[in-house]
Order: C-alpha cells, then structure tokens, then sequence
C-alpha cells in the first residue's frame, strides 16, 4: 500500500477498534471513546475490552477484534506495552491496516524497551503486514466542522477530550504527545481564531514517520500550513525534499520546531522518544536546506502557523522587502517600533506623492505627517474632535490612503480600543482591510473588554492581532523570510 494511502486509512477510516475501552471515566481508553461518540465520528466504533461487559455510550463491548464479524480499518492501542504483541497478532489476523499504539515503555525505556520493539519488527514482518503509528503518541486529530456547528465533527482518537474547536488549514506533525493533547485543549479554547484541520502526534516514529504525513498533505488541498514539531529526523534527505517541492512548487508554508539542538536537549530527547542524539551542525544544515520557516518554541510555532493560515485564507500579497507602514497613536511608542523593525530589518520607505498630500489634508498644520511611512495619527485625532468629526471615519481614510500607496507592502497599528472616549465602526473597519490585497496586522490596547470584543470581531475576518509589539513586528517579519525562501537557490 503507498503511503498516501495508508496515511488516508488513519486519518480517514470508515471503522475503529478502542483496545483498552473502559468504563471508568478516568481512564484513557474511555476518554477516546468520548472523544470519538462526543465528536460525532461518522464511521463504526468497536469497544474492545477482555474484562467489561455491557455498552459504553451506548455500544456493545467485544472481548477482541477477533469477535468482530465486520472489516475494522484501524486500531487505537490504549493498553500497557507488554500486552501489545498478542493483540496485535490478533489485529494482523483480523486484517486490521493500521495502528495508533499510545502505550509508552520502548526505545525510551533503554533495553526492555528495545527487546519489546524487535519483537513487534518481527510480528509485523517489518511492517508489511500491517502499519503502525507511535507508540508512545496521542494519537490522530482531523477536525472537519466547527464545535459549535450542526455538522461538527471529524476524528478524534487523543485521550484529551476536545469540546471547542474550529476548522481550518493548518495541519500539526508533532513527536510530542502535548500538540495533540492538553496544550492543544489549551490554545483551541484561548485563540479561537486559531484553526486546525489535522493534528498528528507520531511519538517514536517506529513506523510511520513525519516524512509520510508530509507527503500526505502536500496533496491535500485543505491544508495550506504545517507545523512540525520533531526530536529526530528519520530521513533527513526525504525531508529535505519534500520540503523544497512544497516550497517551490506548490506553495505551501512548513514551520518547525526541533528539539534536541543543545547537549542537554538532546540528554532530554533521549529519555522522551528514545530519539539518537544529532549534530546541531547537521541539524543547522537540514533546516536551512530544507527552507522551511524555524521557530524558537511552540508560542512562535503556533503564532507563525495562524498568521499564515489567515493569509492564505485571504489569498494575501506576502511582502518581499520588508516595506511597512505604521500607525501608532504615541511618539514614544513609534521610536520604540522603529528600534524593533530596523532589529528585524523591517523599513519605512517614503510616502508616495499622491498619498503624502492626501494624507496632508487630514492633519492639523502645526503637526504634518512625517514623509515616510511612520503615522504618529494622534494629531489628526486631535484636529478631527475639534472638527466635531469622528476619528473613527479619519482612520478609515487613512486605511484607504495606505492601501493604495503601492511602495507599502503590509501595515501595522496600536490600536487603542475605547467605548468611552469614541466609537470606530470597527466592522467597516474590517471588511475594508479584508478586502485589501496587502496584510494588514494590529497591537490592541485600551479597555480589556474591548480589547477582546475587537481582537474577536478582527479574527473572524482573518485579521491577525497581537499582545505585544514585538510579536507583531516578528510575525510580519515572517512573512518576508517565507517570500525570500520561495525565491532562493538552495545550494
């Protein structure tokens, strides 16, 4: 079977066996259980469980796969590892394609670990006769309709119950149990804005690898973002590879994340999923080689994943040089943000003639604006209440100014959110910067309630915000680096 294909029988499975069903709510084998029946999973669930009897929500208890007269696709594993090689005889002989084994205890552990390995080689005739995921994982996560929605739903198979999330077009390959698990919960239900299509939690890869999920959604036209997270590489020279094709030809954004860098971390690898140690050199190569985006840690990971997905959401231009406006309501702030951006080597070019004089006519002759693209926009505040004039309707035309200057690759703005000093019609705000071909990203501050109101009316038109400065400068930064890469030599 081609990788793709059996990718396609994990991810996408007409029928699933719990091994390791319970009836108690603590356990894990109930909680997948949960996770599937809660998350309306299309396909047939098989509870499989040698010491329950009766139903669990509502379906029937079988002591083994071997009591199932109908085909199964794929096992889920939540039993400890020294049962694992009797079931999974009777998973080959039940012609059973997959399974996601969960148990920890093998390479990790040092020799039991590894006897317990070859034993499962030799069982699985080296994995001809059928195909595993993990061990030592959390499983498969594919998300194809909003919690809140009528046709919720997908596939769930982690032992963190998920209750909120949202569809979309970034796609997770992690070594780390957590992406699938309780940070996962976490970031779902903190940035709703944050939307996922898949989420892959591979543990030591002893079978499938980051390789064969890449290469399945390299073809899968939900996903346009993946964000990888890897304590080893198992075939550098296929990641490589992938990679690149993706980058060139099919455009595609691939952030990392790699642990095991440093000594210690690599001490740290070692004990988690029994990853061998890497040169960081070598690793250093790999990744440059590879053009993919590298992330310091998984904040950057995930804050780097949803920025892009809302570009291609929005079919955005992405800049190349690095030319930006900002908008600040504080001069102190904006000699701040240019100490940040020239950090980041972002520029303020010069205003167009046109958007100069254009921009003239809005603020007062005692404060004119500055002649590049640095729009300390209190002054024309300042004028436009004097006026009796809404700065709210100001702002919108200092947004139509900029959008049409073509020297402006993105904009960026503090924002101060307030009920009480004057309304924005923050929704007309945002239709007009959604339709603009050019990014446009925001730092609120102000009243925290509005902050929030502002920052989720924002989202839901793929319109990133921030909770610093510097996060939103990084993250335009980003951009710039993804459109340098597309265009570079890898030699």
């Amino acid at each position: 079977m081609s990788s793709n294909k059996i990718i396609e029988t994990f991810l996408n499975p007409k029928s699933v066996a719990v091994i390791g069903a319970s009836k108690n709510p603590l356990k894990g084998g109930h909680r997948i259980v949960d996770n599937l029946v809660t998350n309306k999973f299309k396909g047939k669930i098989y509870p499989i469980n040698p010491n329950s009897d009766g139903e669990l929500f509502g379906l029937e208890f079988k002591k083994s796969v071997l009591d199932i007269e109908e085909d199964i696709d794929l096992a889920v594993f939540y039993v400890p590892n020294r049962k694992i090689p009797k079931i999974l005889e009777e998973c080959i002989q039940k012609g059973i394609k997959g399974v996601i084994i969960e148990a920890s205890g093998f390479e990790e552990v040092g020799d039991k670990g590894l006897e317990l390995r070859d034993q499962i080689l030799k069982i699985t005739d080296n994995f001809r006769k059928i195909r595993i995921m993990g061990p030592n994982c959390m499983g498969l996560t594919r998300i194809d309709g909003d919690s809140d929605a009528e046709d919720k739903g997908g596939f769930f198979t982690s032992f963190a119950v998920f209750y909120k999330y949202k569809r979309g077009n970034i796609a997770i390959i992690s070594q780390s149990g957590m992406l699938n698990g309780g940070y996962l919960m976490y970031l779902l239900e903190k940035y709703p804005d944050l939307a996922i299509r898949y989420s892959c939690s591979i543990g030591n890869k002893m079978d499938l690898s980051e390789t064969d999920f890449l290469e399945y959604f390299m073809d899968d036209p939900t996903v346009n973002v993946i964000a990888v997270y890897l304590e080893s590489f198992k075939d550098p020279r296929k990641f490589i590879q992938l990679c690149r094709k993706m980058k060139e030809k099919i455009d595609k954004t691939i952030i990392l994340v790699k642990g095991g860098i440093t000594l210690q971390g690599q001490k740290a690898t070692s004990s988690h999923t029994g990853a061998l140690a890497e040169d960081s050199q070598l690793i250093h190569a790999i990744i440059k080689q590879s053009g993919v985006i590298h992330a310091n840690n998984f904040h950057e990971l995930f804050q780097f994943a949803r920025t892009f997905s809302m570009m291609y959401n929005e079919n955005k231009n992405l800049p190349k040089q690095g030319n930006i406006s900002l908008i600040t309501g504080s001069g102190g702030a904006g000699t701040i943000v240019a100490d940040i951006t020239a950090k980041y080597g972002l520029k303020f070019p010069n205003f167009s003639e046109n958007a100069y004089h254009s921009l003239l006519e809005i603020f007062p002759e005692w404060m004119p604006p500055n002649r590049f693209t640095l729009i300390d926009f209190w002054p024309a505040m300042e004028k436009a209440m004097m006026n009796n004039t809404n700065p709210g309707d100001i702002m919108k035309t200092v947004y139509e100014i900029l959008i049409k200057d073509d020297k402006i690759e993105g904009i960026l703005q503090m924002m101060f959110c307030s009920k009480r000093w004057y309304s924005t019609n923050y929704k007309q705000l945002a239709k007009i910067l959604n339709s603009a071909p050019k990014p446009v990203f925001f730092w609120l501050i102000g009243e925290i309630e509005e902050v929030e109101r502002v920052s989720q009316l924002m989202s839901e038109h793929n319109i990133p915000t921030f909770p610093s400065l510097e996060d939103m400068i990084k993250n335009f930064w980003i951009l710039v680096q993804d459109s340098k890469n597309k265009n570079k030599s890898y030699v």
